[in-house]
C-alpha cells in the first residue's frame, strides 16, 4: 500500500550510502524471529532462488538455497534474530534481556512509548498472554546497515493463513554493546488508536477460543449486570439508575457495620439494622476477602490482563462484578512437570497477606460469626429465628440490594474452586495424577467452609532457600 515504505527507501534512511534498495523482492526464509511489533512473533521466511546479496553498508555474507538457512554474520542482525527467536518461543525474559535498561519501544497503536526495560517487559508479557501460540509475525522484508540500524516489513499470519490489515514495519536502532537501544512500530494505519483497550479486547477473545469454558463467567458477568444493575422486574426494588434514597440509607449503614465490629463493641453510632441482613453481608465480604489467598495468581512471569489485587479489593464493594471478569481473562498457570513457583518471586502485599497461613481461619471466623449473628442478635428487636426469618423475606421482597447478596452467595458457591488446581500447581502438587484429592474436592464443593479449610490445609509455597537445602 502507498503509506508502507518501500524497502528501498528504508536502505537508504538505514545507510545514506546505499542507493539500491536492498533484497527488495526477495524475503528470507527457515529463520524463525521475532519482531518488536506490540502484538506478536515473527517467522522469517523466502521464496526465492539461491543469489548471493550485498550492498554498500551491508554485511550479510551468504544467500543460501530454498533447503538451507540463512547464515548472517553481521553482529546486529544476530542481536534482533535472537530477539526474533525468543518472542516466537514466547520467552519474554530471554526477549528481554536483549534490550538496553535505558530503551525506548513505540508503537503507533499506543498513546505512550514504553520507556525502560521493565515497562517493556509488563508490556511484552501481557502481548505474549495475548495472542494465541498459531499467531505468528511473518517478515516480508529486511534490511540491515552497518551502523547497527535495522528495518523489517511485516504481516501476521494465523496457522499460515494472513490476517486482513495486519502487515507493518518495524525500525530498530542498537547501542555500543549490541543490545536493542530502540524500537519503532507502524502497523497498518487504524482511525483510532485501540492501545491498550485493542490488546485487552484480543487478549479475551484469544483466551475464550482457546478454553471456551472462559466464556461461562463472561456470559453470566453480562447477565449479572444487566440484571442487578439495570433491569426492572427482575430483581424486587428500583434499578441502580433510579435508587431510592432508602437504599443509599442501607449499603452506609451496613457499610458502618462492616464485619460487625462497630455493634460489637457498641459504638455510639453503630445503625440498627436487621441481624439477617448483616449477616448475609458480612459473610459475602468475608468469602469475597478469602480469594486474596490466591494472589500468587498475579506476579511478575504471569501478569494477568485483570491484576488480582484490584480485582480482590473490589470485590468488597461489588463482589461478583470484580469476581467473574477475573477468572474470563486471567491468565492459565502453565508450569513444566515439577516446576514451583517461590514465595521468593511474589510481591510484598501478595507474599503478606495471599500466604498468610492463618487466612482461611480468621475469615471463616468471621463468616461463622456473621452466621451466629443474623441467628441470635438483636433478638429485643427482631425476635427469635422465625419472625427475624419472616422479616427477612418481607425486606428482600421489596430490596434490590438484599436480593442481589443472595445472588453474589450463589455465583460464590458456584465458581470458588475455579483458582484451587492452579494454586495446586504453584505449590508442586500434580493435579492431573488426583494428588490431595480430597482437599482439592473440599474446596471446590463445599461452599465457603471448604474454601477457608483449603486456605488452611494447603501446602505453603517453596523459598529457594529451602529448596536448595
Amino acid at each position: 500500500p502507498s503509506s508502507t515504505p518501500s524497502l528501498g527507501r528504508i536502505t537508504q534512511a538505514l545507510n545514506k550510502d546505499v542507493s539500491t534498495p536492498f533484497l527488495s523482492d526477495q524475503k528470507l526464509r527457515q529463520m524463525e524471529t521475532c519482531s518488536g511489533c506490540a502484538n506478536s512473533a515473527i517467522a522469517l521466511r523466502s521464496s526465492t532462488e539461491n543469489e548471493v546479496a550485498k550492498a554498500p553498508g551491508m554485511d550479510i555474507l551468504k544467500w543460501f538455497s530454498p533447503k538451507e538457512t540463512v547464515e548472517l554474520k553481521d553482529d546486529t542482525m544476530s542481536v534482533v534474530e535472537r530477539y526474533f527467536d525468543a518472542w516466537n518461543r514466547r520467552d519474554m525474559d530471554k526477549a528481554i534481556e536483549l534490550f538496553a535498561e535505558d530503551c525506548v519501544y513505540e508503537d503507533t497503536q499506543y498513546a505512550d512509548p514504553f520507556t525502560g526495560k521493565d515497562a517493556l517487559r509488563r508490556h511484552l508479557f501481557k502481548v505474549a498472554d495475548a495472542l494465541p501460540p498459531s499467531f505468528e509475525f511473518v517478515v516480508d522484508d529486511i534490511a540491515i546497515s552497518s551502523n547497527g540500524k535495522i528495518g523489517v516489513q511485516w504481516h501476521v499470519e494465523n496457522d499460515g493463513e494472513q490476517l486482513p490489515f495486519t502487515r507493518g514495519c518495524s525500525f530498530y536502532t542498537t547501542d555500543e554493546s549490541g543490545l536493542i537501544k530502540t524500537g519503532f512500530d507502524v502497523p497498518e494505519p487504524a482511525v483510532i488508536k485501540p492501545g491498550g483497550a485493542g490488546l485487552n479486547l484480543l487478549s479475551l477473545a484469544s483466551k475464550v477460543i482457546e478454553e471456551p469454558i472462559r466464556g461461562l463467567p463472561l456470559l453470566l458477568w453480562g447477565a449479572y449486570m444487566y440484571i442487578v444493575f439495570f433491569s426492572d422486574g427482575i430483581l424486587p426494588g428500583a434499578n441502580a439508575l433510579q435508587l431510592e434514597q432508602r437504599t443509599w440509607e442501607e449499603v452506609r449503614d451496613l457499610s458502618l457495620n462492616f464485619f460487625l465490629v462497630s455493634p460489637l463493641l457498641h459504638l455510639p453510632f453503630a445503625p440498627v439494622v436487621h441481624p439477617m441482613l448483616e449477616g448475609i453481608f458480612n459473610l459475602l465480604l468475608s468469602w469475597a476477602a478469602m480469594f486474596a489467598g490466591f494472589l500468587s495468581d498475579e506476579r511478575e512471569k504471569k501478569q494477568n490482563q485483570f491484576p488480582m489485587i484490584p480485582a480482590v479489593v473490589g470485590m468488597q464493594f461489588l463482589t461478583s462484578a470484580f469476581y467473574l471478569p477475573y477468572l474470563a481473562s486471567r491468565s492459565t498457570e502453565k508450569l513444566e512437570p515439577g516446576e514451583v513457583v517461590y514465595e521468593d518471586d511474589l510481591g510484598v502485599i501478595e507474599k503478606t497477606v495471599g500466604e498468610y497461613r492463618g487466612l482461611g481461619l480468621l475469615l471463616g471466623s468471621v463468616g461463622t460469626g456473621s452466621i451466629v449473628w443474623g441467628l441470635f442478635a438483636r433478638q429485643a428487636e427482631f425476635g427469635d429465628f422465625s419472625e427475624r426469618y419472616t422479616s427477612l423475606i418481607d425486606l428482600l421482597s421489596i430490596d434490590r440490594v438484599g436480593s442481589s447478596f443472595i445472588v453474589d452467595l450463589v455465583i460464590f458457591g458456584l465458581f470458588q474452586g475455579w483458582l484451587v488446581d492452579d494454586d495446586m500447581r504453584r505449590r508442586g502438587v500434580n493435579v492431573d495424577d488426583g494428588e490431595m484429592l480430597l482437599l482439592r474436592g473440599v474446596a471446590k464443593f463445599v461452599p465457603f467452609f471448604g474454601l477457608a479449610t483449603y486456605l488452611t490445609l494447603r501446602p505453603s509455597l517453596p523459598t529457594r532457600e529451602s529448596s536448595n537445602e
